[in-house]
């Protein structure tokens, strides 16, 4: 309420109407720093779920590269279509994302790690190198990390455009709390 008394109802809900693109700007470039930093672990990230890791042999065709920024967050990051092919025999086309293969490995084989997340595992499959499980785990802790930090710049936001938009005595009764000018 002194902000409200000092700043004025125009200032105050454009203070806070700027507060809220700032926080929402700051929630979008942590976010995808964070999927940036997660997008270079080179593991398959399954280690959660389906049935578990398995090696496969992949034979790289066209690559497309994307950027500056995209799912994989801040930079430029190959995709690329390729054939792979499990112990077993059995060969799929898959699009492997967050450049675990490049051109330069066209046309030949790289053998890598699949996980699918699914019980059959043929479908919602993670591909990438051999790594460490702890490393893995530690990798999903910090996306999981990275949703919260998602919820929390989203409900400041929202606080911040509340405010904006009510105003700060309608905003105090809206809260449960008495503004200051009711108060004895």
């Amino acid at each position: 309420m002194r902000l409200w008394q000092t700043l004025g109802p125009a200032r105050y809900r454009l203070r806070s109407a700027g507060l809220a693109v700032l926080v929402a700007f700051a929630g979008v470039v942590i976010f995808l720093g964070i999927v940036t930093l997660v997008s270079f672990f080179p593991g398959s990230g399954t280690v959660y779920q389906g049935p578990g890791e398995r090696p496969v042999s992949v034979v790289v065709g066209e690559c497309e590269q994307i950027g500056p920024i995209s799912k994989n967050g801040f930079g430029y990051w190959w995709e690329c279509n390729a054939i792979v092919t499990a112990a077993d025999g059995a060969a799929r086309q898959a699009r492997l994302e967050r450049s675990i293969v490049t051109p330069e490995d066209r046309g030949q084989p790289v053998e890598l790690r699949e996980g699918c997340r699914d019980k059959s595992g043929l479908t919602d499959c993670g591909y990438g190198r051999p790594v460490n499980e702890w490393f893995e785990v530690g990798v999903l802790l910090i996306g999981k990390l990275n949703w919260v930090i998602a919820v929390v710049s989203a409900l400041g936001v929202l606080m911040y455009l509340t405010r904006a938009l009510l105003g700060a005595p309608r905003y105090c009764r809206f809260r449960g709390s008495r503004p200051l000018s009711e108060r004895s």
